[in-house]
């Protein structure tokens, strides 16, 4: 019987995340079953639903594990990939434009709205993810310290880091990503990390850095990535045999 690959969970909003990054993990770390787990939306912000969010990624992770019948002492790592969507920016900085013909814009230092009501969701949204998001990205482990996890951004969400659109169109997010990946002539940590910001020291130095640095004044907002590390990471934490 064949021996059982083991796992890396990578947590995702959308399947654009996904198409970015599957064929470079799989093919970096082939002696690991690569299984990206899509949200499609927003883990860390949730209307009228108060609950932990260690306790929430740490179900979503468990879910995964049961739903795909693997062992628990097969996962070997949990990634995490977020948009920031400009959840760090001060409150002042959520305006309203009863002229705009959107709910919601992102400037490169504000978020517009078209109404008060929209005005009080987005602020509301910001103060609970950016809480949410400081916790997750301080953590080494997850689920009673079992499960070495990482949190990672896009800035202000990945269309933005890759095609510099701030407001990306809906639609064919999925093909343009597919393109995109089959036109790399590099690997797309290298390609991705022309928009990281100078790092120094170790991987842990420099994660507690790319954190530190997106939640100063508008950076959330601003085209920016901690993604590259994700790499590190895994090459610091996956077992060699």
């Amino acid at each position: 019987m064949a021996k059982t690959k083991r796992v890396v969970i990578v947590l995702v909003e959308g399947s654009s995340d996904e198409e970015l990054l599957i064929e470079r993990l799989k093919a970096k770390y082939q002696q690991f079953d690569i299984r990206f787990e899509c949200q499609r939306g927003d883990i860390f912000y949730e209307i009228n639903r108060n609950v932990n969010i260690k306790n929430r990624v740490g179900d979503v992770v468990k879910k995964a594990i049961q739903t795909r019948k693997y062992q628990a002492n097969d996962v070997v790592a949990i990634v995490h990939l977020m948009d920031t969507d400009g959840c760090f920016i001060k409150d002042d900085n959520v305006t309203i434009d009863c002229n705009q013909n959107q709910k919601t814009y992102y400037h490169p230092t504000m978020i517009s709205v078209d109404c008060l009501r929209q005005q009080e969701l987005i602020i509301n949204r910001n103060n609970e993810r950016s809480r949410n998001v400081q916790i997750m990205a301080t953590i080494p482990k997850i689920i009673n310290n079992k499960y070495p996890y990482q949190l990672y951004y896009f800035s202000r969400n990945l269309e933005h880091v890759v095609f510099d659109e701030a407001n990306p169109a809906s639609e064919n997010k999925y093909e343009a990503i597919e393109e995109l990946v089959e036109s790399l002539s590099e690997p797309v940590e290298l390609f991705l990390a022309q928009w990281m910001q100078p790092l120094e020291g170790t991987y842990e130095q420099q994660y507690k850095q790319s954190w530190k640095c997106i939640q100063q004044e508008s950076n959330s907002l601003n085209r920016s990535t901690n993604v590259p590390l994700l790499f590190d990471f895994l090459d610091e934490t996956l077992p060699q045999s």
